[in-house]
């Protein structure tokens, strides 16, 4: 056996309570995490494995910390990964039904223009759909409704929801759709039409910060704020008690607005939503230009996003530390999935449509609905893992691979690092689980104790 390369490992600290030093172990493998002790570890280190206990021997060879000596880990990582792929029995289309968005937000590389997705096309998107329900038995058909902003294609959604929910019903298989949307005309009304009636059950708004930092951001085309109705349209939906959606808020942050994620957070625990959303925080990217150029570095990134988790812990937001186990990167490795934009034109990436930096065709375009050829081809970033086999990225050598999966192939592909932050915070997620993980023993030890009283007395 051996130490697989596929971990973390903190720096030991000392555990007043038991009065040994210990250390967090991450299996990435696996996704698992245990506390060791240092005597253990070193053992472990050493590769003094004999000298364990039999049960913590067998418990670190199922979550795959130690390995057959003679395995190769990238090897069995990216194969299980194509296995992953091959075995995905859910179909996935990202549907643009608009190209229009009413905000003008400065890091966005999107040209947006007065376009919806025609009837035509919206016909042809249904036949495509049918023939890859044709092709491959799946378990579900996922809808995501994406932009430029979705919401103004609303007439295409009323029209195409009935139409995938009938073929979702004729194949057997679940539906379910999520918009990616900028709340800007999320009114109660429209919520309710798209909970209720267009199956609509999880919604992804961005807030960047308070409305002194967002609206100098995620202005309207027009230079009109949009804050305060995105904000009180987003708290709404979460208050609301006749539907339950899953409701995501993304902040995305650069040098120009890091500082207010805090307030923000503030904000929206003082309108007590916290158990009802999802919120994270991620760094402006390139979208086909520079925005990325203003981000913070990695490694500032990684330190405020700890800041951030342990005021959103104090605050009582839901907090995932721990990456889980992403044995499929994206889409673009998905030989079915696809996005569809209002041009008719299909992609297998959701960074890509709308972009005049990639060209007229664009560059990254697979198909079109109508048949005519495209430039691109689908194995431009579907080959990912190969690429990564063949050691062309540094995810072939990075112990975080099988919780990133490589994170973004298109990035790597451009030359960009598109690294997750947890690369570089690792250690400290760990430390912080596992300080709440042992606050949470002591909160459940003395409530035992106290019902163990109550019932003596």
């Amino acid at each position: 056996m051996k130490l697989s390369q596929y971990h973390v490992v903190t720096q030991p600290f000392f555990d007043e309570i038991e009065e040994r030093s210990k250390r967090v172990v991450f299996a990435t493998r696996t996704s698992s995490v245990r506390v060791i002790d240092e005597v253990s570890w070193k053992m472990l280190e050493s590769g003094n494995f004999d000298n364990l206990p039999k049960e913590t021997l067998f418990e670190l060879v199922d979550i795959e910390l130690l390995v057959p000596a003679n395995e190769d880990d990238l090897t069995t990582i990216l194969n299980r990964n194509d296995a992953a792929i091959l075995d995905d029995d859910i179909l996935f289309f990202s549907i643009q039904p608009t190209a229009m968005c009413q905000l003008g937000c400065h890091y966005c590389g999107q040209e947006h223009k007065n376009k919806l997705l025609s009837d035509e096309y919206q016909q042809l998107l249904i036949q495509r759909v049918r023939a890859k329900l044709e092709a491959k038995k799946v378990s579900k058909l996922a809808i995501t409704w994406f932009g430029a902003e979705p919401l103004i294609g609303l007439p295409a959604i009323r029209t195409l929801t009935p139409e995938l929910k009938s073929l979702a019903e004729n194949f057997g298989c679940e539906y379910e759709s999520k918009i990616v949307t900028n709340g800007l005309v999320l009114t109660e009304k429209l919520a309710t039409e798209l909970v209720k009636d267009l199956n609509v059950n999880c919604f992804e708004i961005t807030l960047d910060g308070v409305a002194e930092f967002h609206d100098v951001r995620r202005m309207q085309k027009n230079g009109m704020p949009t804050f305060d109705k995105i904000f009180a349209n987003t708290i709404a939906l979460a208050h609301r008690q006749d539907i339950d959606p899953k409701i995501i808020i993304r902040c995305n942050v650069d040098r120009q607005n890091y500082e207010s994620v805090s307030s923000l957070l503030l904000m929206l625990a003082s309108e007590g939503v916290q158990e009802r959303i999802e919120f994270y925080v991620a760094p402006v990217h390139s979208w086909g230009n520079d925005a990325h150029t203003r981000s913070l570095s990695p490694e500032e990134f990684a330190t405020w996003e700890i800041k951030w988790f342990t005021q959103m812990l104090q605050l009582g937001f839901p907090v995932g530390f721990i990456p889980a186990r992403k044995p499929v990167v994206c889409m673009a490795v998905k030989p079915q999935s696809e996005l569809v934009d209002a041009y008719g034109t299909v992609f297998n990436c959701t960074e890509v449509s709308y972009v005049p930096a990639y060209g007229t065709p664009n560059e990254y375009a697979i198909e079109h609905l109508s048949g005519k050829p495209m430039p691109g081809k689908r194995e431009r970033l579907g080959n990912f893992n190969d690429r990564v086999r063949q050691g062309e990225y540094p995810c072939s050598s990075c112990r975080m691979l099988p919780v990133c999966g490589g994170a973004c192939p298109k990035a790597w592909q451009e030359g960009l690092e598109p690294c997750p932050s947890a690369k570089r915070n690792i250690e400290q997620r760990l430390l912080l689980s596992y300080a709440v993980s042992r606050i949470e023993e002591q909160m459940n030890s003395s409530v035992d104790a106290e019902e163990v009283t109550l019932v003596n007395a």
